[in-house]
């Protein structure tokens, strides 16, 4: 008998403990939103920070794009508009919090309010957030081609048998030359990666300017002299003879 009371003691026990567990997650979460009030919205000011400086990389990708006469893709305009829309959220919501108001003559926050803020910011962090900043990349490859064509690496299939093929990911080398600059060129705003981000894509500037090289932050700069005359003129007949024999080719004498 008194092993069926404990028995019985002990089920009634486990029960008690499950209806807990079920009951705790429900009634712990709206205890989590508020416990966690402002450091859901300092993530969410750091997260909206990312998000605007994203929106202005792309948004200078665009720009160089629009001036190769390139077709801006739709994908990328949805993008931008989605950002713009979180982004407004994200404010007005950081704003309402600032705004929020008090029960009991200011003497106390108005708790559920502080609850919907908080979990709606929580959200907007965890969700809406991260995912477009996900998309940074792959919006930007698609918004400026030519940028994402001088950083582009190739895929190199081995195919040897027995053995999966591996892709070769090393950047493709690619030689740009900007021949003549007076003043300073910002690359960003014409589509031409650089610094870190520039893959493959190497630079040779020519400017008469020195300062114009190093306000651009260029490397390994050396200087090249005038040619003297009789340098200027066998370069002159090398150059005459080419464009005779070239236009000998195409029947044009």
């Amino acid at each position: 008998m008194a092993v069926e009371i404990i028995g019985s003691a002990a089920g009634a026990g486990s029960f008690v403990l499950d209806l807990v567990r079920c009951l705790a997650a429900p009634i712990g979460r709206p205890f989590k939103y508020l416990w966690n009030y402002n450091t859901n919205f300092i993530n969410l000011e750091k997260e909206v920070d990312k998000l605007k400086d994203a929106r202005v990389k792309v948004q200078r990708k665009v720009d160089a794009a629009i001036n190769n006469v390139e077709e801006i893709e739709e994908t990328v305009e949805k993008w931008q508009k989605d950002v713009d829309s979180i982004i407004g959220e994200a404010e007005q919501l950081i704003q309402e919090k600032a705004n929020n108001p008090h029960c009991f003559k200011g003497l106390c926050p108005n708790w559920i309010t502080h609850y919907k803020h908080s979990k709606k910011a929580f959200k907007l962090k965890e969700n809406d957030i991260s995912l477009e900043l996900d998309k940074e990349s792959e919006v930007a490859d698609k918004a400026n081609k030519l940028y994402a064509r001088l950083k582009m690496s190739k895929k190199d299939e081995k195919g040897e048998k027995g053995k999966k093929d591996e892709k070769d990911t090393r950047p493709v080398k690619i030689l740009l030359i900007l021949d003549n600059i007076w003043k300073d060129l910002d690359l960003a705003t014409v589509g031409i990666p650089s610094g870190d981000d520039r893959g493959g894509c190497k630079l040779l500037l020519t400017t008469r300017v020195r300062d114009v090289l190093d306000r651009m932050g260029s490397t390994n700069n050396f200087k090249m002299g005038t040619l003297n005359e009789e340098e200027a003129w066998n370069l002159f007949q090398k150059m005459a003879v080419m464009a005779l024999l070239q236009n000998l080719s195409y029947g044009l004498m």
